[in-house]
């Protein structure tokens, strides 16, 4: 073929520009798959993306200029000289396979061939286990068209070995005049073998939006086709939105061993026979039984390498409620455990976002990836969402869409339709159904008891200091349950504390019927060497990791913290408002006495700069802690740990207007670590009108152990009291 170096180096640098432009996030995986052999690329086909994107890619990272199959609507007028530049073969061209041979018996070029035909709009490709496509109105299985071409061109190859084997040179040289080859390539070619490269391309996330192709198509031609409408508002935001496109180029499939898999094949291979006419295999029953065997297989291949990102997970859990109405905590926790047994079976290809932490769905923190899916359906009229209640437009679920609208009309189908040959994945998403609510509800909540201690036991095995870190006890957190109680309270632990700090204030409250979890922060409780590895974000993640254990296990629950912890109990309220009974902040700081902290991010600075330049001599990465109670705190403190304490209070003091829960503020009148006045600032910040400033008489921190507890511990209950009356 005659490919436009030109036309094509212009497209590469217009896809190139498009891309970087529009911040399409392009990411290849198993391109190390693709083997130094002719080659042909079975990919499936959801938008027209494909049929340019394909062809850049394998010119921009393997630089090759590939050929492809082209519907024979594309091939009028200029238009038909456009496609013949660009290596594209129209389906009516009646020497289509001679093309195709060419190309993959001489390596000049690979072929890209996409199985099913056509766009599949609807994603759905597997009826009673059988792969099946949509076509003008009908369904009908995959067109074996790869399989074909690429058993021909093997079995071509074949029957060169045994010509040049038998020196039969004129049959060598019938079969190079049919296939426009030179002779003296045979060498080159009978060392090669035809091989076909599964991909997969997975858009996320897919929205049908107004954008500006749509606009300007809008503009300049009236009367578009719904069709069209839908396309230009589906490919135009892909092509102009942030989306993300995994590529995943599955193993290669060696074509050899098919060709010569049934009895009468090798025997025409080994005849004398020169095939020369490539429809008469359409005839042979071997041929069409070994197309159908290796189109199945690759088939499998494309599809097996969906990447599952987190709204085929949410489409088909959705689709998968039996009610149409249902708890917005119960989705979020099937959706949750769903991804954690994603993660169980180490499935190959999934969105990098389903790597990061997910039990935000859980603590009712802003989830992004949730956020968008659920706005986007309830925009569209799929959902109502209520009062923790989502309730599904039975209408919209239940009305057949048109296959040629469905990716505006219907997105959740056919995100569900997607993953569906990813049986050994949706299988345990279809069992879920049928657990009750109660059932995921303490599963979630085990879950989360045993992370938390399994994380306690290996930082403590991991950073064990012999002298210095305490026992176990100390720093281990704590559960105490009071059975048939339906209220509860997490408290949070201080800077360089541990659960125990809040030990007689835990057993205070549970004696008066609480439900109550200590908290351990991530880099507490074993050394100080954990905690000055250890960011405030982590701090925060122990707290809401307490915050799912709660949940779901009582009604109602409030959040307290001492010093640090009630930084950390104060930003939980402020970014979760109105899911707390109440909050408490007891000598939480806004502002330090110490000068440790105010130097800190200077030596910080100074560490991080001797550490790029490799000297540790001048290091100042820990300083002595005088605490009240040594056999809790650590007598060293990370410097690295005051820095992050001073970003937390800042992140604290920008949120607390955000608070909406009842909230109890007190503080010590001569605290010589927090300085009082941070108390009363905290107090003023939060603008509800429900909140209490309370200040003891105490010229010491650690008012939860001091002679002053009794009268805090007193003061504490009466506010949760008070709080759960209203």
């Amino acid at each position: 073929m005659n490919i436009s170096k030109d036309l094509v180096n212009f497209i590469m640098f217009s896809l190139d520009t498009l891309i970087q432009a529009a911040g399409i996030d392009i990411r290849l995986h198993g391109l190390n798959n693709v083997p130094d052999q002719p080659v042909v690329y079975v990919v499936n086909h959801f938008t027209r993306l494909e049929t340019v994107l394909m062809p850049y890619l394998i010119k921009k990272n393997l630089n090759k200029e590939a050929v492809s199959l082209a519907h024979e609507s594309f091939f009028s007028g200029k238009m038909q000289d456009f496609m013949d530049n660009v290596g594209a073969v129209s389906t009516a061209d009646p020497h289509k396979d001679k093309i195709f041979i060419n190309a993959l018996l001489t390596d000049g070029h690979p072929v890209i061939i996409f199985p099913e035909g056509q766009i599949i709009k609807d994603k759905k490709i597997i009826e009673k286990g059988k792969y099946i496509i949509y076509n003008t109105g009908i369904r009908r299985p995959p067109h074996s068209g790869a399989a074909r071409i690429a058993l021909l061109t093997e079995f071509i190859r074949e029957k060169l070995r045994t010509y040049k084997t038998r020196n039969d040179m004129a049959s060598v040289a019938r079969i190079a005049s049919r296939f426009d080859f030179s002779v003296n390539d045979l060498e080159k070619i009978i060392r090669k073998e035809t091989y076909i490269v599964p991909v997969n391309i997975t858009y996320y996330p897919v929205r049908a939006r107004e954008n500006a192709l749509s606009r300007l198509a809008g503009k300049f031609f009236k009367n578009l086709s719904t069709r069209l409408q839908e396309e230009l508002e589906v490919e135009g935001s892909i092509m102009l939105g942030k989306v993300d496109i995994d590529i995943n180029f599955g193993i290669p499939i060696a074509t050899r061993r098919y060709a010569s898999s049934k009895w009468k094949m090798k025997r025409m291979m080994a005849d004398r026979n020169v095939y020369l006419n490539t429809g008469d295999f359409k005839r042979i029953s071997a041929f069409r039984q070994v197309c159908v065997r290796l189109m199945y297989d690759y088939m499998n291949a494309i599809y097996g390498m969906t990447t599952i990102n987190h709204d085929h997970i949410m489409s088909y859990i959705l689709t998968s409620y039996r009610q149409d109405s249902f708890s917005e905590n119960d989705f979020k926790k099937r959706i949750f455990l769903a991804i954690e047994h994603l993660r169980k079976i180490a499935m190959p290809h999934c969105h990098t976002s389903l790597y990061k932490k997910q039990f935000y769905l859980l603590t009712d923190d802003h989830h992004e990836k949730y956020e968008s899916f659920v706005n986007e359906a309830v925009a569209n009229n799929y959902l109502r969402r209520e009062n923790g209640v989502i309730t599904k437009n039975k209408e919209r679920f239940s009305v057949p869409s048109d296959f040629h609208t469905i990716r505006r009309d219907n997105i959740i189908e056919v995100l569900r339709n997607e993953i569906e040959p990813l049986r050994h994945f949706t299988r345990i998403m279809e069992w879920q159904k049928f657990i009750p609510a109660f059932f995921i509800k303490w599963n979630v909540r085990n879950t989360f008891l045993k992370l938390e201690k399994e994380l306690f036991h290996q930082d403590y095995e991991q950073f064990y200091l012999p002298g210095e870190s305490k026992p176990k006890n100390i720093g281990e957190p704590f559960f105490l349950k009071r059975f048939f109680s339906r209220k509860g309270i997490i408290l949070v632990h201080g800077y360089m504390a541990a659960p125990e700090e809040i030990r007689p204030l835990a057993d205070y409250l549970h004696q008066n019927g609480y439900n109550v979890y200590g908290v351990r922060l991530r880099g507490h409780g074993t050394a100080p060497e954990d905690l000055a590895i250890r960011n405030w974000e982590k701090w925060y993640d122990s707290a809401s990791r307490a915050y799912i254990i709660m949940k779901n296990s009582v009604k109602t629950f409030s959040i307290a913290g001492f010093s640090m912890g009630g930084g950390i109990a104060l930003l939980q309220a402020a970014n979760k408002p109105g899911r707390f009974a109440s909050v408490i902040s007891i000598n939480a700081p806004l502002v330090l006495r110490g000068m440790a902290s105010k130097f800190a991010p200077a030596v910080v600075a100074w560490n991080t700069l001797l550490k790029k330049i490799n000297v540790d001599k001048w290091k100042m990465e820990f300083i002595k802690n005088d605490p009240e109670n040594p056999d809790i705190n650590y007598l060293r403190n990370p410097v690295s740990g005051s820095y992050e304490l001073e970003k937390l209070m800042k992140r604290v003091d920008h949120h607390l207007k955000n608070i909406a829960d009842p909230a109890l503020i007190i503080q010590a009148s001569d605290d010589p670590v927090v300085d009082p006045c941070s108390g009363r600032e905290i107090f003023n910040k939060i603008d509800g009108g429900n909140k209490q400033f309370f200040m003891v008489n105490a010229n010491h921190h650690g008012i939860l152990r001091g002679k002053e507890a009794t009268e805090v511990n007193a003061k504490v209950l009466a506010f949760l009291s008070e709080s759960a009356s209203k």
